[in-house]
């Protein structure tokens, strides 16, 4: 999964039919409320996507009914991954109010969590949705105002031509698999299916842009610097103690001009630890 090139699609206002066709398809799998229709937040830029210092690239929507919308893409395992989504769901919901605004203003605020890894492996399904429930009453949710859903490509086999029984299996394999799509499989991909026919001509013309290609290549280029990097810090921590290496690790990345917030994602450090390093 190309995340420049998922964020390109998801994220363009001419193709807020391809969002709202992969929101659905998400939403219905679990039986939510489904989208009439959207405004995207942040249309896609290239200039932002190419002075990003983020390996996680994000769309941000709202519906027709107040409900705020984002949709994450990840290709790469992160740490903490799970508690960095709630952090992004909160941040979401409490931009919502301004000063003098009232509890009552808020509306729902949804993230939707594209990944190329697993990040629940005790969890057999490849699209689990949270929610607060009472622990002792698990039909009893605290409000609807909190929802995170995780699909985890890696957890579908996609060696075998699939039967595609629901709108979220052909997205998914959709997702995983284009630009490696075998020539039998895709009429049966295409075949009903206008968003995702549109979203493969969207990819042949993103291909063909020579800027979109330099872009999306330097940004995966980039992303896996940093996952070395971290790696490394990792191999090192293991013989001159992990404390040291994340802090010299954080330098480096200070001195490359990256946020302080994935400073902290990326090192396990605390902000106050890495402001002390500047």
């Amino acid at each position: 999964m190309a995340d420049v090139f998922v964020r390109y699609l998801l994220g363009s206002e001419s193709n807020k039919d391809i969002l709202i066709d992969f929101l659905n398809a998400v939403f219905s799998h679990k039986g939510h409320e489904l989208v009439v229709d959207l405004e995207i937040r942040n249309p896609f830029n290239l200039t932002t996507i190419q002075e990003s210092k983020e390996s996680i690239l994000d769309i941000k929507a709202k519906d027709r009914n107040g409900r705020w919308i984002n949709v994450e893409v990840q290709v790469s395992h992160e740490p903490s991954y799970a508690a960095r989504s709630l952090y992004y769901w909160a941040k979401s919901y409490t931009d919502q109010l301004s000063r003098g605004d009232v509890y009552s203003d808020l509306s729902p605020s949804v993230c939707i969590n594209l990944l190329d890894f697993t990040l629940f492996p005790e969890l057999s399904d490849f699209h689990s949705c949270f929610q607060i429930t009472e622990k002792d009453h698990k039909e009893y949710i605290l409000t609807e105002h909190l929802e995170i859903h995780f699909i985890e490509l890696s957890k579908l086999d996609f060696t075998a031509i699939p039967n595609f029984e629901t709108a979220i299996l052909r997205w998914c394999y959709y997702f995983k698999n284009e630009g490696n799509i075998q020539e039998d499989t895709m009429p049966v991909l295409l075949k009903d299916n206008p968003a995702i026919e549109k979203a493969h001509h969207v990819y042949e013309d993103f291909t063909s842009d020579e800027q979109l290609m330099d872009m999306a290549e330097a940004h995966e280029k980039w992303v896996k610097d940093v996952n070395t990097r971290l790696k490394t810090a990792r191999q090192q921590g293991l013989e001159q103690g992990l404390e040291q290496a994340r802090i010299e690790d954080a330098k480096k990345m200070l001195q490359e001009g990256l946020d302080i917030a994935l400073i902290c994602r990326i090192t396990g450090l605390n902000e106050d630890q890495i402001k002390k390093l500047t």
